[in-house]
C-alpha cells in the first residue's frame, strides 16, 4: 500500500472528536497529487518533484507525500486551513505553524543574500485568460486558462548591473468540484516571482475557478550583465545566460464519499506530534 494511503488508513482508525448526532458532515475528497519542476540551467539539468495523497474535508486539507520532503524542509506533510498551514515532519513527529506564504516560499528556490545586491522589479505584465474547454477529467468537463507574463529584475551591485528578463507561459485546466477546493490549490508556488511580480500573479491567479487538475507552466529567464564606466569595446560583455524551467501539476484518482465521524483526523495534526518553531523544519528560510 502506498505510504500516503497507509497514513489515511491509520487516521481513519484514530479516535474521533464528539460530533452532534444530527450535524451535517462534509464529504471527504481524496486524490493523488503530483507536482514536478524540471530546470535546465548552464550548470545542467535538475528535476524536483512532490507527490502523494491529498484529503479535503470542508475548509481543511492535508497533503501527505509518498516519499521525500517538501523543498528546503524536513516536512513530508502539510495541513492547510483558513488560519494558515502546519508543516509536519512525520519521521520526527514534529509540527510547525506557518503562513500560506511561508509554504509557497519553500518552492521559490534558495533566497538571495540581501547584502549582495539591491533587486528592483520592473516592466511587469501578467495576464490570465479563459481559453475554452480543456480535456475531460474523469469524465467531467474542464475549463482551460492561458497564462502569459513578463517581468524584469535589475540587480545593482558596485561596478556591475545585472538584468534578468523572465517570461512565463502556460496552461491551466480546472474541474468544477467545489467540495475538493482548498488552499493547497494555489499555483503561486510554480512561479519564482518576487515583489511586484508576485503581487501581480496573485491577483491574476484569483481568476482561476475550479480545482486545477492539470497545469503546465514554462518559465524562461535570461540574464545579462553591464559594467558601467568601462568604455565599450574594451572587452566583450559576458554572454547572456538562460535558464528554463517547466512546472507541472497533475491530479489523479479523485474520489468523493459522504462524510463520516472520524474524518476530521484525516485533515488534522496528529495528537502525538510535538510543536516546534518553523525554523526547526525549514532550512534557508526566506525572510520578508
Amino acid at each position: 500500500m502506498p505510504a500516503g494511503l497507509a497514513l489515511l488508513a491509520v487516521a481513519l482508525a484514530a479516535p474521533s472528536a464528539e460530533v452532534p448526532p444530527n450535524a451535517a458532515l462534509p464529504p471527504l475528497v481524496t486524490y493523488e497529487l503530483l507536482e514536478s519542476t524540471r530546470s535546465v540551467t548552464p550548470a545542467g539539468e535538475r528535476t524536483v518533484s512532490a507527490g502523494g495523497t491529498v484529503a479535503v474535508r470542508g475548509s481543511r486539507a492535508r497533503w501527505d507525500l509518498t516519499h521525500g520532503t517538501f523543498p528546503r524542509s524536513s516536512a513530508s506533510s502539510v495541513v492547510a486551513g483558513a488560519d494558515g498551514v502546519t508543516l509536519l515532519d512525520r519521521q520526527e513527529k514534529l509540527a510547525a505553524s506557518a503562513s500560506a506564504a511561508d509554504f509557497v516560499a519553500l518552492f521559490s528556490g534558495r533566497p538571495s543574500d540581501p547584502g549582495a545586491a539591491a533587486p528592483a522589479v520592473r516592466d511587469v505584465t501578467v495576464a490570465l485568460r479563459p481559453a475554452g474547454e480543456g480535456r475531460a477529467f474523469q469524465d467531467l468537463p474542464t475549463s482551460r486558462f492561458r497564462l502569459e507574463a513578463v517581468w524584469t529584475i535589475v540587480l545593482s551591485a558596485p561596478g556591475r548591473i545585472t538584468r534578468v528578463k523572465t517570461e512565463a507561459a502556460g496552461v491551466i485546466e480546472t474541474a468544477d468540484l467545489p467540495e475538493a477546493l482548498s488552499s493547497l490549490d494555489s499555483l503561486a508556488r510554480f512561479l519564482p516571482a518576487r515583489g511586484e511580480a508576485r503581487e501581480a500573479f496573485g491577483k491574476e491567479l484569483e481568476k482561476v475557478t475550479g480545482l486545477p487538475v492539470f497545469a503546465e507552466i514554462t518559465v524562461t529567464s535570461t540574464s545579462s550583465t553591464e559594467v558601467p564606466g568601462i568604455p565599450s569595446g574594451t572587452e566583450p560583455p559576458p554572454k547572456p545566460a538562460t535558464t528554463r524551467s517547466t512546472a507541472t501539476r497533475r491530479v489523479r484518482n479523485l474520489a468523493v464519499r459522504p462524510g463520516k465521524r472520524g474524518d476530521e483526523a484525516l485533515v488534522s495534526v496528529p495528537e502525538d506530534f510535538r510543536t516546534r518553531g518553523l525554523d526547526r523544519l525549514v532550512r534557508e528560510r526566506e525572510m520578508p
